[in-house]
């Protein structure tokens, strides 16, 4: 980088201030909010067309995510109900499917078939339990016949549904039935958990007497979002759905349980893509942005020290070309990996851009934040990078500035940035701090 060169593309000046209001809006959850276009394709322009394709991406990606949840969740109500009609009697019950030719429309597809196979079991069984009566004459042996093969039929339902599932005691909390569906999502045996205690479906009391009152108002709850440790530990997300029935005098609850662990997985890891650089492992600029405002407003309000600080990795446009993008790529992340371990807690690590890092010392002074800086470019300064026989050396130079009563972030970081130059100027591989 030229020292003479003072110009900073990713400079507070160089972004319009509708763009910086955009990305704000979008950060407080308004993925409709769009910025005006003038289509005079100047820089404000280009600009306006970049966020409303990213606020369009975000979006749509949302909306996707939602409809998908919602149609989850309506298939497993849906699931779930018409097992408790059939478990009621009520073969004629059908779940509607949208014919998506996926997991969950496959899975109403079985549901239906199941039910059919057992409407036409059911009525065979039926037609035998009549001849039975008609030969002994006895109707309290034919009654009897009938009670015990509807709890059989009860029985198969139960064992024979693609979903796990369980009946549970509301009176003592002890399993009475489970399918193998269920034994196998908590890794046990049906023989192991049924006549035990419930497996722990719920974190704490609280969210347990919730859940019951809940119950007993409604009868029912559906789609509740819960974590569950296996009998080996292991943990998985499900949607849990329940409804109440009675047999033989005993208050139940049915429970379904849909494994929505990787679901869960892929909505962490756009979480994490939305907060952490890929490349460094630090905060994302947007994201560090937003706890540095936080951090910035409860400094100001309390009138507490804080400091902010811009680092640049010294001549690392030389280091790409010399060396190629891979050992450029190796030199930042050894660079954030070695800011981030002289950091405390609460200090914040943002990628400013390119390769230069943004730091935020909250309740720190500028000497303390300075000694921090420091240590941080001597232990720069001793990482060694091979390519080949040739040892790459690197070393940064830091902008550091204090806040001065209600600045906002927005200009100290313009500070930090003249600070950045300062130590350039300097002849790099130096801290320049200012009050």
């Amino acid at each position: 980088m030229d020292p003479a060169d003072h110009s900073d593309p990713l400079s507070a000046d160089a972004v319009p201030a509708a763009l910086v209001d955009g990305f704000f809006r979008l950060c407080q959850g308004e993925f409709d909010y769009r910025l005006p276009r003038t289509l005079n394709r100047d820089r404000d322009d280009t600009a306006a067309f970049f966020f409303n394709t990213i606020a369009e991406e975000l979006e749509r990606l949302l909306r996707t995510s939602r409809q998908r949840e919602d149609r989850l969740a309506r298939t497993v109500a849906h699931l779930s109900d018409a097992l408790v009609r059939v478990a009621a009697g009520d073969f004629t019950v059908q779940v509607a499917r949208d014919y998506g030719g996926d997991a969950t429309d496959v899975l109403a597809f079985l549901v239906n078939n199941t039910i059919s196979e057992l409407s036409t079991f059911v009525a065979a069984n039926e037609r035998r339990a009549e001849e039975d009566r008609l030969r002994l004459e006895r109707i309290v042996l034919q009654r009897t016949s009938e009670l015990r093969q509807s709890e059989e039929n009860f029985r198969t339902l139960l064992a024979t549904a693609p979903v796990p599932m369980l009946l549970i005691s509301l009176d003592d909390d002890r399993v009475r039935f489970c399918n193998e569906r269920a034994a196998d999502l908590f890794e046990t045996t049906v023989e192991d958990i049924v006549g035990a205690r419930a497996p722990q479906l719920h974190p704490d009391e609280q969210t347990y007497r919730r859940f019951r009152d809940t119950l007993e108002r409604d009868r029912r709850v559906d789609a509740a979002g819960v974590e569950i440790r296996t009998r080996r530990g292991a943990c998985f997300y499900s949607l849990l759905n329940a409804r109440t029935l009675v047999s033989s005098g005993e208050t139940l609850v049915m429970l379904t349980l849909t494994d929505v662990t990787e679901q869960k997985r892929i909505e962490d890891q756009l979480r994490a893509l939305a907060t952490t650089d890929t490349l460094t492992g630090a905060f994302t600029r947007r994201h560090f942005f937003d706890l540095a405002e936080l951090e910035w407003a409860r400094s100001t309000r309390h009138q507490h020290p804080l400091c902010v600080a811009l680092i640049d990795v010294d001549h690392f446009k030389s280091v790409n070309d010399r060396f190629g993008h891979t050992i450029g790529d190796e030199a930042l992340r050894a660079v954030a990996e070695t800011v981030r371990g002289k950091l405390r807690r609460h200090d914040l690590l943002g990628r400013y851009g390119g390769d230069e890092l943004a730091l935020l010392f909250p309740e720190t002074p500028l000497e303390g934040a300075r000694q921090v800086s420091d240590r941080i470019r001597r232990a720069v300064a001793g990482i060694e990078l091979a390519h080949g026989e040739i040892t790459v050396k690197l070393t940064i130079s830091a902008g550091l500035v204090a806040r001065r009563g209600d600045e906002v972030l927005a200009a100290a970081c313009q500070r930090a940035d003249a600070a950045l130059y300062e130590a350039k100027d300097a002849g790099r591989d130096c801290v320049v701090g200012v009050d």
